[in-house]
């Protein structure tokens, strides 16, 4: 019989200790920044609030793990990857610490990474529900008060949507409670006094291809998000073959996260000029199928499938960091 080498604690600590690594350096380096005008409807978009540098990357960076630590046990409670190896929350953090203009400051690619999170963890608790009202406001006010910073909150309701119909919990009053939930920010809000109508515009779209100065680092980033898309497209239909003929719950589960992840994927492309905002939930969800394919197709050397791609976007953010 052939010894399984899974990823054990000792590889999570390594990950833990080598994407901190990268966020030092990435925070001392200071890469390029592409986010440059005012992206939220009607708040300053986190890259104009102004937040001491260093505790602002100390923030992103625990929030970042965080996530990695929250998908972990997001999956211990609902059990969406058959697997108690930490593949996922390794492969999380050496895909979000190789990019560098996500882990110098605080930004809303983390922040958006860390709502999704949390909103995965309501909807997978709607299963079967006969009521899920309370369910759907929450995740359509995280998501409304996340839109005032950042318009990429937007398109990511309807994964939501779609995931609450595969989880067999939409119905009229659902989609009320959603509809609720996305007004009640904003209500609340200008009946305060605390938004004033005159600060509702349209966001500043930056030009992707002039704010980066340098083509080299646009490409490297073009490279690392590709592959990413690439790797995650692959495995979520190489999967999906695996998890139709299993659990519904469990298949249901893992649905709304790649639809999460085509959406991701969608909005990268057609919203390519505000790009960042997305990856690090594209990398979350690539994350997820990497630990599927582990425990699906049963590999032998989980450690080698972590440990390719790992070197892969180390060398990539090596080049990111030198160019």
């Amino acid at each position: 019989m052939v010894r399984k080498r899974g990823i054990g604690r000792y590889s999570l600590l390594l990950a833990a200790v080598g994407m901190i690594a990268m966020c030092v350096v990435a925070f001392i380096m200071q890469p390029e920044k592409p986010l440059t005008g005012n992206l939220g409807i009607c708040l300053p978009s986190p890259n104009l609030w102004n937040i001491n540098p260093v505790a602002s990357w100390i923030i992103n960076t625990v929030l970042l793990g965080c996530v990695a630590a929250g998908g972990f046990f997001m999956n211990r409670t609902y059990n969406f990857i058959r697997s108690t190896e930490p593949v996922l929350p390794v492969m999380f953090l050496i895909l979000a610490g190789s990019c560098p203009w996500i882990t110098y400051n605080l930004c809303a690619s983390t922040l958006l990474c860390v709502v999704n999170l949390l909103s995965l963890s309501v909807l997978f608790s709607t299963y079967k529900s006969s009521n899920a009202t309370q369910e759907m406001f929450t995740i359509a006010t995280l998501m409304s008060v996340g839109s005032m910073f950042q318009y990429a909150f937007i398109p990511m309701i309807l994964p939501y949507i779609i995931g609450a119909i595969m989880m067999k919990a939409f119905r009229v009053k659902e989609c009320l409670a959603l509809l609720m939930g996305l007004i009640a920010p904003y209500w609340v809000g200008i009946g305060l006094g605390l938004i004033g109508l005159d600060s509702f515009k349209l966001p500043d779209f930056s030009n992707f291809f002039i704010d980066f100065t340098q083509t080299s680092e646009r490409y490297i980033l073009m490279v690392s998000v590709g592959l990413a898309i690439f790797v995650g497209a692959v495995l979520a239909l190489n999967n999906s073959i695996k998890l139709y003929a299993g659990n519904s719950q469990v298949n249901a589960m893992n649905m709304c996260i790649t639809i999460l992840g085509g959406v991701s994927i969608i909005c990268v492309v057609v919203d390519f000029s505000n790009m960042i905002a997305y990856l690090a939930t594209l990398f979350f969800t690539v994350a997820v199928q990497v630990a599927n394919l582990c425990a699906l197709w049963n590999i032998k050397k989980e450690w080698l499938v972590v440990f390719v791609p790992g070197m892969i976007y180390l060398a990539l953010f090596i080049l990111a960091i030198l160019t």
